[in-house]
């Protein structure tokens, strides 16, 4: 667990801080009947919300930064809901990064919202943490019995292709996932300081560099779990399954974020074909 203030909001005695401009983005977006017709649409910048047309009348959420990153102070939230049957997948236009702070977090808040028999799923791309970067990322659920989600996030600790170590870093990550008011996960995890000797260690990340957690809330989710076990055998890196009523959750470590986007791929393409019961190609973004 953390506090909910920043690290830095406790000011020095004495210490003048320049107050510099900051972001405080919203996009909310939502979508309703089993035509996933848009009910609600709404942008502050620098967050944006687009809706490219799809096969079939498939509806995709793309959710933007036009900033290209966070830093410190800044704010943004995301906030998706699907209800009255309708079947949406939402991702992010491209990785976020998490910008070099002077103290101040960088907030990120994403909301999902499902009712009556909705189905969301909720894949954005990978979130980017710099040297000297502070993230507090939150993540809340509300959804009833009769609908599924299937959501995930995904971490890379350093810009790996460039050699890049943390030596001063800091990331909170929280998740609550509530179904019919009643909280079924809760999950933490946190880095705070000398994240490249942090991670080092064999009961954090054994060394790896880049992490994902997915998670799969249906009535059926238990269903899954054999599948879903036999695909991360499967995997490059280091991948796990476990699951508790109504919830199947997946983790994902690798040692760099090639490995972990080959694992995650290799894995929700078979998997989201089961649960949809037809090929779903991956959000087509993700290419880009």
């Amino acid at each position: 667990m953390y506090a909910a203030t920043s690290r830095s909001e406790t000011p020095v005695p004495g210490q003048q801080v320049q107050r510099l401009q900051r972001l405080q983005g919203i996009a909310r977006v939502g979508f309703a009947g089993p035509e996933s017709r848009l009910t609600a649409l709404y942008q502050a910048n620098p967050c944006r919300v687009l809706l490219p047309r799809r096969p079939k009348g498939k509806v995709e959420a793309v959710l933007l930064n036009t900033a290209g990153g966070v830093t410190d102070g800044d704010q943004l939230e995301y906030a998706i809901a699907v209800e009255r049957g309708a079947r949406v997948t939402a991702t992010t236009q491209a990785a976020e990064k998490v910008y070099r702070s002077r103290g101040a977090d960088s907030h990120v808040q994403c909301r999902l919202a499902l009712s009556d028999g909705a189905f969301l799923e909720w894949l954005p791309q990978e979130t980017i943490l710099f040297d000297g970067g502070a993230l507090a990322r939150q993540t809340h659920v509300e959804m009833d019995g009769g609908s599924r989600l299937l959501a995930m996030d995904w971490l890379l600790l350093g810009r790996l292709a460039s050699g890049e170590r943390l030596n001063h870093a800091a990331v909170r990550d929280r998740w609550r996932l509530r179904r019919d008011g009643r909280l079924i996960w809760a999950d933490d995890f946190r880095l705070q300081g000398d994240i490249e000797n942090l991670r080092a260690r064999p009961s954090l990340l054994a060394g790896a560099r880049a992490l994902a957690t997915l998670v799969y809330a249906a009535t059926d989710a238990g269903d899954y779990l054999a599948m879903a076990k036999r695909l991360l055998q499967k995997a490059r890196g280091r991948a796990g399954a476990s699951e508790r009523q109504g919830l199947l959750i997946c983790r994902f470590l690798a040692p760099e974020g090639l490995t972990l986007r080959q694992d995650v791929e290799a894995f929700l393409l078979p998997f989201r074909a089961a649960i949809h019961g037809r090929p779903c190609p991956l959000p087509r973004v993700w290419a880009c």
